[in-house]
């Protein structure tokens, strides 16, 4: 009797023709793999949706702000919290912060521009900003306006919890000692913070109680 070599084309040749197998150990094998994906689906999913929930409700809160032709106070902005924190789901977890800047001098220039601040206010024991770290932090954020022009802009934060946490949280030194986590990016525990600008619509300026030039 002549034996034939089994040569590796020939040995991925029967390897692609044989059909058998035994459905519990692939099932044992495929399955933490497909859970694994369709948890990430819904977690990614959830993670733009609460995003994109989070930026109009600031945009909603910053409408609602341009349109106010009266006076407003810490119990006006305490309920402007709770309309954000109703539109995000949020809970107790949100913040808003509201400060109102005007352009006195240099307002073609993005970088000689002199902005001042008129007033700010915020929930939660969020710090108010002054001239200073209005400049230091959301100016960047603010577009050119003309000479004397007021906008209105609105910081919102909100906690964010994906309905998954993936099971990977990596604690590594950094070089100056500190630690630094390796997690999933957006898909973990999270907080959205936006930053949007308005005008005001029926009026030169949002007025804040209890202010100079104002009712």
């Amino acid at each position: 009797m002549r034996f034939v070599p089994l040569t590796i084309r020939y040995a991925l040749r029967r390897f692609c023709r044989d059909e058998s197998a035994s459905l519990s150990v692939e099932l044992v094998l495929i399955l933490p793999l497909l859970l694994w994906g369709f948890l990430t689906v819904i977690t990614v999913f959830d993670v733009f949706r609460a995003r994109n929930l989070a930026l109009k409700a600031n945009y909603a809160i910053s409408d609602l702000l341009s349109r106010e032709v009266m006076s407003i106070d810490s119990a006006y902005l305490a309920g402007v919290d709770k309309i954000f924190s109703y539109l995000t789901q949020g809970g107790d977890n949100t913040w808003v912060r509201v400060t109102q800047v005007v352009c006195t001098r240099d307002c073609t220039s993005n970088q000689n521009r002199v902005m001042e601040v008129d007033f700010s206010r915020a929930t939660e024991g969020q710090t108010s900003l002054s001239t200073t770290q209005m400049r230091n932090t959301i100016q960047q954020h603010i577009p050119l306006l003309p000479s004397g022009q007021w906008a209105i802009v609105v910081e919102t934060s909100v906690d964010y919890e994906p309905p998954f946490l993936p099971p990977l949280d990596i604690l590594f030194k950094r070089p100056d000692g500190t630690d630094k986590e390796i997690n999933w990016g957006y898909t973990k525990k999270n907080t959205f913070v936006d930053i949007v600008v308005t005008e005001p619509r029926f009026g030169p300026k949002l007025c804040w109680t209890g202010q100079n030039g104002c009712d």
